[in-house]
C-alpha cells in the first residue's frame, strides 16, 4: 500500500466510524447536531494529512499571500452556479426567486417580499461570498489539507490529469454514507445519488488542483470549496421541483450537483485542457 492509498484508507476509517456514531444515535440530516456534526467530519481528513505530513516531513503549504488567484477561487463557484441555472433550463420550470419573495413576506411583509429581482440575487450572492470566504472556509480547509495538500503532494507524480481523477474519485467516495444514509443533495435518489456524488467531484477535481497550483497554497481551493457550498443551492431555489429543497424530485437534474451542473463543469475542464495538455501535466 502506497502512502496514497493509506491515507486514503485512514481518512475513510475514521470518518466514517464518526458517520456509523451520528447515524445511530441521531441519524438525520436537518437536526441541530449536524454542524457540529459535519465540522468534525470534515476536518477528519485534514487531521490525518497534518498528522502523516508531520511524520513524513512533507510540507504542506496551507497559506500564502493574497494574489488574483485568491480571486479565481472566489468568483468561478459563483460563475459555475449561474451557469448550471441555464444549463438547467430544459430540465425543470423555471420560477425565480417565488419561494424567497414568500419567505420574505412572511418574515417582514409584502413591502420587502416587491423588491426586483436582481436585488434580490445580489443579497443572495453577497451572502454567499461573504460565508465561503469566512465560515465555510474554515470548514472547508480541513478537506481540502488532504485532498488538494497531502493527496496531491503524492500523486503529482502521475500527471494532472490522473492525479485528479484518483482524488475526485477518493473525494466523492468519501461523501457515500451522508448522501446513501442521510440524502445529502440527492435526498430522492440516493442510491444513484452516490455515483452522481462522485462523477460531480471528479469534474471539480481539476479545477481545484489548478487552482491549488496557480494560487500556491492549500487555502486557495479551500476558498472554492468554501463558497461552493454557499452558492451550490442557489439554483435549486429557482425550478418548479425545488420548492422544498429536502424533498425536491429534480436532484438528479437541476444545479451543480445535477446533469445541468455536470454538463457546465464538463465544459469548463474541456476548456482547461487547453491550459493543461495532457503532454503537459505536471505543469500545472
Amino acid at each position: 500500500m502506497n502512502q496514497a492509498d493509506r491515507a486514503v484508507t485512514v481518512t475513510i476509517v475514521l470518518s466514517w466510524l464518526l458517520f456509523a456514531v451520528y447515524y445511530a444515535q441521531v441519524g438525520t440530516l436537518n437536526s441541530p447536531w449536524f454542524l457540529g456534526f459535519s465540522l468534525v467530519y470534515m476536518w477528519i481528513p485534514g487531521i490525518v494529512a497534518l498528522v502523516l505530513a508531520r511524520r513524513e516531513g512533507l510540507r504542506l503549504r496551507v497559506w500564502t499571500r493574497p494574489n488574483r488567484w485568491w480571486l479565481a477561487a472566489w468568483l468561478l463557484p459563483v460563475l459555475f452556479s449561474l451557469a448550471s441555472i441555464a444549463a438547467s433550463l430544459p430540465l425543470d420550470g423555471y420560477v425565480g426567486l417565488a419561494q424567497i419573495r414568500e419567505a420574505i413576506a412572511a418574515r417582514s411583509g409584502a413591502e420587502a417580499a416587491s423588491l426586483p429581482e436582481w436585488a434580490l440575487w445580489t443579497a443572495l450572492i453577497v451572502q454567499a461570498l461573504l460565508a465561503g470566504a469566512t465560515i465555510n472556509l474554515l470548514f472547508a480547509l480541513g478537506e481540502e489539507l488532504m485532498w488538494r495538500g497531502y493527496l496531491w503532494e503524492r500523486t503529482r507524480e502521475l500527471g494532472f490529469w490522473p492525479a485528479s481523477l484518483y482524488i475526485g474519485v477518493v473525494w466523492g467516495a468519501w461523501h457515500a454514507p451522508l448522501v446513501y444514509l442521510l440524502g445529502y443533495n440527492y435526498p430522492e435518489h440516493r442510491f444513484l445519488g452516490v455515483f452522481f456524488m462522485v462523477i460531480f467531484t471528479v469534474l471539480l477535481t481539476p479545477w481545484m488542483l489548478y487552482l491549488r497550483e496557480k494560487g500556491g497554497a492549500v487555502v486557495v481551493p479551500a476558498l472554492f470549496h468554501g463558497t461552493l457550498n454557499a452558492v451550490a443551492g442557489l439554483p435549486l431555489l429557482v425550478f418548479a421541483g425545488s420548492a422544498d429543497p429536502l424533498s425536491r424530485t429534480n436532484d438528479l437534474l437541476v444545479g451543480l450537483t445535477g446533469l445541468g451542473g455536470f454538463v457546465v463543469l464538463a465544459l469548463a475542464n474541456l476548456y482547461l485542457r487547453r491550459l493543461v495538455p495532457p503532454d503537459r501535466e505536471g505543469a500545472a
